[in-house]
């Protein structure tokens, strides 16, 4: 899509616009709130601080966006087509693979190799993926079951590509993949990876719809600030372009974490890489569409980003450097800091509500909240054409969904830091829409 600045100047506005009055609603509130409890006042007082500042940043970042779009340019022209390997790590993926791989074949590039690695599948994944070879592009390998950071760098191994893709074989990728990607790393020779957009291909209940306003307003807001810097940390295992002599002599991808992905986009970054996202490419992905497979996937991803986060600190007590302390405390923050604020808050205010029957104390934090959402939901809905009952959505968001996430979240946290033990959690693919 092209974006008409003019547009986006206009939603940036109306974001701005809708944060200062909120803020300027909130700041008012402590002067009519007569608690008897000095600590809900106290507690009042802080979140009343905390909002204020959620809003700096999110102002911050939202200006970085807005930079990312208006000053990057979108049209790029490729100059050569290197060989790329498309990697597909695969676990009992018989129902999901064969589209996943016709897929990629169906890429609009002429110079790419498809590299299929069976994890030790019990199904018929391997059968599946071998009769898929009767395309001369598709290649695949057997190892015995090892986790999906062995079977993607068995596969970064055998590739023979100067880049790999690295794709979940329940996604379905978008046909101007490497046209658009490459051309970033022929502009940039730091350049370590570019990551692409993910969307839900099985949005048919409330619970998948929640995921795909989650996605959107994620990429449009937090990636797109990040691009600007160089910075993205987190490229999505369904969609990832990596070039290969950057990530082989990092050494792969690590299984000492649940979450390999940001696992090695916060190393790449520390090591003094840049990471850029594209809007411009994307894989359709199946996303849970019920609660335990919802609760089990961001559980994982959640320990898995703390496990990586605290990595990173023993990396930088290794070897410091003032980029990779910034990736780690924005990491630290975002994922650890705030869950853990927002759900002592919740519980903070269920305490007074039961124990001294203050019932107002929350109401005012999560209108500015709500607020906050819904204006990033309408400047990510305009930038991206989606569809606006999401917008309705981004209303129920805060107190529904976006509630149960803190909550997992909180409990991930305080479970790594307890070292509970957990295993990885497998997804049943049901295949997409």
């Amino acid at each position: 899509m092209k974006t008409n600045y003019s547009s986006i100047v206009s939603i940036v506005t109306i974001t701005i616009i809708c944060s200062l009055l909120t803020v300027t609603f909130y700041l008012n509130i402590p002067d009519n709130w007569r608690f008897e409890n000095p600590l809900a006042v106290f507690v009042a007082n802080i979140m009343l601080y905390y909002l204020i500042f959620i809003f700096i940043r999110t102002f911050l970042l939202l200006v970085l966006s807005f930079l990312e779009v208006v000053f990057y340019k979108r049209n790029r022209i490729i100059q050569s087509f290197p060989l790329v390997t498309i990697i597909i790590p695969a676990y009992n993926e018989e129902k999901v693979l064969t589209p996943a791989i016709e897929s990629v074949l169906d890429i609009d590039y002429p110079n790419l190799e498809v590299l299929v690695v069976d994890d030790g599948s019990t199904d018929n994944t391997f059968v599946v993926a071998k009769e898929m070879e009767k395309h001369e592009q598709v290649r695949v390998i057997h190892q015995a079951n090892a986790g999906k950071s062995e079977a993607l760098n068995h596969g970064i191994s055998e590739a023979l590509g100067d880049y790999f893709v690295c794709m979940d074989a329940d996604s379905v990728l978008s046909k101007n993949i490497l046209l658009e990607a490459i051309p970033y790393f022929e502009e940039d020779e730091n350049l370590a990876a570019v990551a692409g957009a993910v969307k839900v291909g099985n949005s048919k209940n409330i619970l998948t719809s929640f995921q795909n306003l989650e996605y959107i307003i994620g990429l449009n807001f937090h990636k797109k600030a990040q691009s600007f810097l160089k910075m993205v940390t987190i490229v999505p295992g369904p969609i990832g372009v990596f070039n290969r002599d950057k990530v082989y002599a990092l050494g792969g991808y690590s299984s000492d974490t649940f979450a390999e992905d940001s696992d090695l986009s916060m190393r790449l970054l520390m090591e003094g890489y840049n990471i850029k996202y594209c809007d411009k490419i994307s894989a359709v992905t199946e996303a849970p569409d019920d609660i335990n497979s919802l609760i089990t996937q961001r559980y994982r991803w959640s320990r898995g980003m703390v496990q990586a986060i605290f990595k990173g600190i023993g990396i930088l007590r290794e070897n410091y450097s003032m980029r990779g302390l910034l990736v780690v405390l924005y990491m630290f923050f975002e994922t650890i800091m705030i869950p853990l604020i927002n759900f002592s808050f919740i519980v903070l205010t269920l305490e007074f509500a039961l124990l001294y029957n203050i019932t107002e104390l929350m109401g005012p934090y999560f209108i500015g909240l709500t607020l906050l959402d819904v204006a990033l939901c309408f400047y990510s809905i305009i930038t991206e054409q989606k569809i606006g009952y999401l917008l309705i959505l981004s209303f129920l968001n805060r107190l529904t969904y976006g509630l149960l996430l803190e909550v997992i979240r909180f409990f991930s946290i305080f479970d790594e830091l307890l070292k509970v033990p957990m295993k990885w959690g497998v997804l049943v693919r049901k295949g997409l829409d």
